[in-house]
């Protein structure tokens, strides 16, 4: 009996085909739009949820629970490298002010509708039907993940109040923008999971987990946007002009030439 804290998913070997060539169009799609940050971010991600997964989940914790014909850590790789890479690289799209929002609009319709349409493939089409099954036993990190939300929000709301000069010209609304990205990245993993049925359906995983698990690194992740486009958000410095020499200038002027 499954409760919030454990989080499931039972696939069919063909989502794991229809989730890597997801990926691929992904990664072709952000190098045909020169999205070549946003790239290194989901290769970044990749890492990140790899060495969280495999290292401390499966290997160290033993909460991470993996049963199927693929061994444990080569599906651990493929599982890391495609919510990693699209969930990733996805984040910094939203924060790019250069980016128009018909386009940012495109890539969440990719996201949601992409993954959406993997999961139906995978129901629809009989191409491998051996099954994985994975979950983790979450019950000891909720209040970790809630814990890491704060101090993450608190640092940008504390910079923002501060006046860090990268941040004062970010409104005070775009702290909530990013929650909502945040939780619209996991949610679309999540309903698109239980709608397929490779999820159970479990209202209290697919409200604990939109909220609160990608918000975990959204603030993090911001930080490191910033700091990577630094001359995008950092002030410029008003012009400052001496009026003693503007009043000179201005004397000058009004004398007649001979």
């Amino acid at each position: 009996m499954f409760d919030f804290h454990d989080v499931i998913r039972v696939m069919d070997i063909d989502f794991i085909y229809f989730d890597l060539i997801l990926a691929a169009i992904w990664i072709i799609l952000l190098l045909v739009r020169k999205r070549f940050k946003a790239l290194l971010f989901g290769l970044f991600g990749y890492a990140v949820i790899f060495f969280t997964d495999d290292i401390i989940w499966y290997t160290l914790k033993g909460t991470r629970h993996i049963e199927g014909p693929i061994g444990p850590h080569l599906f651990l790789a493929y599982f890391s490298f495609t919510y990693g890479m699209i969930m990733f690289s996805y984040a910094p799209i939203m924060f790019d002010k250069s980016i128009s929002k018909i386009e940012k609009g495109l890539w969440s319709t990719l996201l949601w509708g992409g993954w959406m349409l993997i999961a139906a493939m995978s129901q629809w089409i009989h191409w491998n039907d051996a099954e994985m099954s994975i979950y983790r036993e979450m019950s000891g990190n909720r209040i970790g993940q809630i814990l890491m939300i704060a101090v993450g929000y608190g640092m940008l709301l504390v910079l923002k109040a501060f006046r860090w000069k990268f941040m004062e010209n970010i409104p005070w609304w775009y702290f909530a923008f990013l929650f909502g990205v945040g939780i619209f990245i996991h949610f679309s993993m999540e309903s698109t999971l239980m709608i397929a049925g490779i999820r159970p359906l479990n209202w209290s995983v697919m409200i604990f987990n939109s909220f609160l698990e990608f918000n975990t690194g959204i603030p993090y992740l911001f930080l490191m946007w910033i700091f990577v486009n630094l001359k995008e958000y950092k002030v410029a410095k008003e012009l400052v002009i001496d009026t003693a020499d503007v009043e000179i200038q201005v004397n000058q002027d009004s004398i007649p030439r001979q």
